[in-house]
């Protein structure tokens, strides 16, 4: 790896409960090197950061966004299938990088984040 990371774990609630679904993203900031990285969120809203397919994320400041929408419908008839977008299930400003008030510093070591939406 051609730049230093490390473990980033955590959960992710919203309005007290575990997200049940979804991803979340870690943005570099500038000053920050390496590539986005990215966690599932799990059942119980646990989440594990990978950065190319490795665990963990860059040593530095990123910005975080939550990523989380319903089940995809796809509806169909003889001539047309068309696939909506589901609805979002957490407000858009968690996944939307001009408006994400979400931030985290990595540091070397374990790194704990437990992300509070309301």
């Amino acid at each position: 790896m051609p730049f230093p990371v490390a473990n980033v774990e955590g959960t992710v609630t919203y309005q007290g409960q575990p997200l049940g679904h979804g991803r979340v993203a870690f943005l570099p900031e500038a000053g920050t090197p390496g590539p986005a990285a990215v966690g599932v969120i799990g059942p119980n809203g646990s989440f594990q950061i990978q950065t190319a397919g490795f665990k963990g994320a860059a040593i530095g400041r990123h910005l975080v966004t939550v990523h989380c929408r319903g089940e995809s419908i796809a509806k169909q008839d003889q001539t047309t299938r068309v696939l909506q977008i589901p609805p979002l299930l957490i407000p858009d400003k968690y996944s939307n990088t001009t408006t994400s008030p979400l931030f985290f510093e990595v540091t070397e070591g374990p790194n704990e984040y437990s992300i509070v939406l309301e």
